[in-house]
């Protein structure tokens, strides 16, 4: 089975619609000059009922109250009248032309039978006619399809996604770039040498560091044993205590080198010997290495830069991709109301529709 084009389809339903509006049109004409003569036979109906005259005879407390609701009931439906200009304006007022009858008619009925019941009978009828027209309009009424203007939406948002995955696309392409760029600064000559200076030194710096604690170790046991309290203590628990404080640490060891005894005594005479001048070598060192980072640091100061640029490219990628799942969130929404829309206008013409394909 060959399928209808949208653009055909839509055509064909604007055609009909077109149709069943002039169809409506003349029912509503119609069913106006029907309203005309019912509002001329209401109009007279209530005339009679005010001109009435009550019955002789009749108890006076009934009469007031009959009378009094003889007033509100006319006047009610006077102002109703004024108000129905057309057959719209008529389904507007029946429900407060019914109120106003049940309430103040059952009372007026006592005396005016013949008059209220005219009334009602009027009220029926326009009451059938109204729904009668309600009913031939619907007949011809087509649902109100918004298919062009959601297609429209809908080629909007697929132009949205396409300029967000092109921007995407170039964002991704120019961070590799970048991160070509920053690869070459780390890998410049001058930045290297620094590179393995400083990785030399801080191997020999962790020697040195290692060499004291390793004396520092050989002490901690009988340390504790002396109990001292104070620097001792810190030095039996801690033996960074020595790198922190080596001439404190050294005049400790000093005072109490002859309660030690075998590699304690060994190690203590080393530390005595040497812990200060160590100490020295690796405060040296770090000096060293902090020049050759603030080098390193000046030398990729342009990579620095361009790190910084790759972090706000990625930030705009990131705000791309939350844009682009709502984008996606409002296509499917989108097509999904288009195909029930189209299903509708198949089942009005009565043929297959391919839309797809905007």
């Amino acid at each position: 089975m060959v399928e209808l084009e949208i653009g055909d389809a839509l055509k064909k339903y604007r055609t009909k619609l077109e149709e069943t509006q002039k169809e409506a049109l003349k029912i509503r004409k119609s069913y106006q000059k029907w309203l005309s003569k019912k509002k001329k036979e209401l109009k007279k109906a209530i005339g009679k009922l005010e001109k009435a005259k009550p019955p002789k005879n009749v108890d006076e407390t009934l009469l007031k109250l009959v009378e009094a609701d003889r007033r509100t009931y006319v006047s009610a439906f006077k102002r109703a009248l004024e108000g129905i200009q057309d057959i719209e304006d008529l389904g507007k007022r029946l429900p407060e032309l019914g109120k106003v009858h049940i309430d103040y008619g059952k009372h007026v009925i006592i005396l005016f039978e013949k008059e209220v019941r005219a009334i009602n009978s009027i009220l029926k009828e326009m009451d059938e006619g109204y729904r009668e027209y309600l009913q031939e309009i619907q007949k011809r009424s087509l649902p109100g399809l918004r298919i062009e203007e959601k297609l429209g939406e809908l080629k909007t948002v697929q132009e949205k996604l396409n300029s967000i995955n092109s921007e995407m696309e170039s964002l991704l392409e120019e961070i590799s770039l970048k991160r070509k760029a920053v690869e070459r600064e780390y890998q410049k000559p001058k930045v290297e040498r620094i590179e393995r200076e400083i990785r030399e030194l801080k191997a020999r710096k962790r020697k040195l560091e290692m060499k004291a604690r390793s004396n520092v170790s050989k002490i901690q046991k009988p340390l504790k044993r002396l109990r001292m309290g104070g620097l001792a203590d810190q030095l039996a628990r801690d033996s960074g205590v020595a790198i922190e404080k080596p001439g404190e640490v050294v005049s400790l060891l000093q005072t109490l080198k002859p309660r030690f005894e075998g590699k304690a005594l060994n190690s203590a005479e080393w530390l005595i010997e040497n812990l200060e001048s160590e100490v020295g070598e690796i405060r040296e060192l770090d000096r060293k290495i902090r020049e050759l980072e603030s080098a390193r640091e000046r030398e990729l100061s342009r990579a620095e830069h361009i790190e910084s640029e790759i972090s706000s490219l990625e930030r705009r990628i990131k705000e791309l991709e939350n844009e682009k799942k709502k984008l996606e969130r409002l296509r499917i929404r989108l097509e999904e109301d288009i195909q029930k829309d189209v299903r509708v206008l198949e089942s009005i013409l009565g043929e297959d529709i391919e839309w797809g394909n905007l």
